[in-house]
């Protein structure tokens, strides 16, 4: 008898740590941790000053501690990782754009298009919000010199000076200490219970964390944070003439792909709009590295994510490397057959919500066989290697539009990244058809008053 492999055990493990059951156990640990030090309420929430998400973050924070029976912890950290962002001049450009969209989303204060401010700007405003940390006046103080940093005029460092404090130097250490020790690396943070919540994007989850724990201040609260997905597509209205095309930039072996897939085939079945699966390679085949930190991060917040969304996942044969290559080197002859989006669905699926390992060939025909493949047919072409190349072709037209990470996506001249980003495409959307509504009516118009009065 063969003896289990670490890839037969993996999909359990992968099961059992995201299980609701062990999520719950995990949160009534922390909570009985935080209780005996007195900290049953205490929320730790990690700023730098150089990530313009920062800035946008602390502006909800306000209603945060009006709606729910918070105390929250300040901590100032400044250095970024590299390996936490893999191209950081892109990651900045697209940050600052970023973060001044989800602002307006909300109706908050965005940062300037201008770029990055200055260095001595920056490190001036990482000292006003050491030093302010346990200031009962923090939020209020520590907005005011982010807005000065991220919406102020200051465009040059000559008449800003910043002076060495040892105190505020330890102090800075010891924050990002413990972030490290806590398990993370970046600023835009809040970790409660054991868990972490990223910027205005993640507060829904704590949100519904809080409520669970009966910290609600009304009894009948909802989590206000959740516009980025909790209407996407409900009011939509199939078009008759469609045109433009959704362009999905993914990997199969990401989780979050796996669910911007999901999410961008509704949105875009929903309005009848015509989709472009676009494949490029996983980042750790592209010679990319991906911490144990973001990965655990990531795993965690996907399942929290699908859940809210009513995805399944959990259950993940990871298909690095062959798993990979077997799905790709399919694919063309699925969308040959016209059921490439029917295919992605079926592996994605697979190998995030099943365990079924795709690198054998046994989970790879219930795979290809559910798509409405012929196995025999697929099976020949396994060792095709011009995926390669249209891979890498892909992968270069998502760095075009300023991305390179997955899932990103194109309608038009938007792109963006991320599933939770997919209501920028919507609203995009919604323009066109409202344009063409316009032109339509002023066609109509134009037609009548041509009419000849005698007929």
């Amino acid at each position: 008898m063969r003896l289990p492999e670490k890839a037969d055990t993996m999909p359990w493990m992968a099961r059992a740590l995201s299980s609701p059951a062990t999520r719950r156990c995990r949160q009534a640990i922390h909570r009985l941790r935080a209780i005996r030090k007195g900290e049953g309420n205490v929320v730790d929430v990690f700023i730098n000053p150089r990530d313009p998400f920062s800035f946008v973050f602390l502006q909800a924070l306000p209603q945060l501690t009006c709606r729910y029976d918070v105390q929250l912890r300040f901590f100032t950290v400044w250095h970024q990782p590299r390996e936490m962002f893999p191209e950081p001049a892109m990651w900045t450009d697209w940050a600052i754009t970023d973060a001044a969209k989800i602002a307006r989303l909300y109706g908050l204060a965005p940062p300037k298009s201008s770029g990055l401010p200055t260095e001595n700007a920056l490190e001036r405003c990482r000292d006003q919000l050491l030093a302010l940390e346990d200031s009962d006046s923090y939020l209020t103080c520590a907005t005011e010199a982010m807005r000065g940093v991220w919406q102020g005029e200051v465009t040059s460092g000559d008449d800003i000076t910043t002076t060495a404090n040892t105190e505020l130097t330890e102090r800075l250490r010891a924050n990002e200490q413990r972030l490290g020790d806590l398990g993370h690396c970046q600023g835009s943070m809040v970790h409660f219970r054991g868990e972490w919540f990223w910027g205005v994007d993640r507060l829904d989850h704590l949100e519904r964390l809080l409520i669970r724990e009966g910290r609600a201040h009304q009894p009948e609260q909802a989590p206000i944070w959740d516009r980025t997905w909790a209407t996407l597509g409900q009011d939509a209205q199939p078009l008759e003439n469609p045109g433009q095309t959704l362009e999905v930039f993914f990997s199969i072996r990401s989780p979050y792909s796996y669910l911007g897939l999901e999410r961008a085939v509704l949105l875009a079945r929903a309005w009848n709009i015509p989709v472009r699966l676009r494949p490029v390679l996983p980042m750790l085949m592209r010679g990319q590295s991906v911490p144990d930190a973001k990965k655990w991060y990531i795993f965690q917040d996907t399942k929290r994510e699908a859940t809210k969304l009513g995805i399944p996942y959990g259950f993940v044969a990871d298909p690095l490397g062959p798993g990979v290559e077997r799905c790709y080197a399919l694919f063309e002859h699925a969308r040959s057959c016209g059921r490439e989006i029917d295919y992605m669905l079926a592996y994605a699926r697979a190998v995030n919500a099943e365990g079924i390992r795709s690198e054998t060939d046994s989970g790879l025909r219930t795979i290809v066989e559910r798509a409405g493949l012929d196995w025999p047919k697929a099976r020949a072409l396994l060792e095709d290697q011009g995926w390669r190349e249209w891979a890498e072709e892909n992968r270069k037209a998502m760095y075009d539009l300023g991305l390179w990470g997955v899932p990103s996506f194109r309608y038009g001249d938007i792109g963006c990244w991320g599933q939770d980003r997919l209501w920028l495409i919507e609203e995009e959307i919604k323009k066109r058809v409202e344009t063409s509504s316009t032109q339509e009516v002023v066609t109509t118009n134009n037609a009548e008053s041509h009419t000849d009065p005698a007929q």
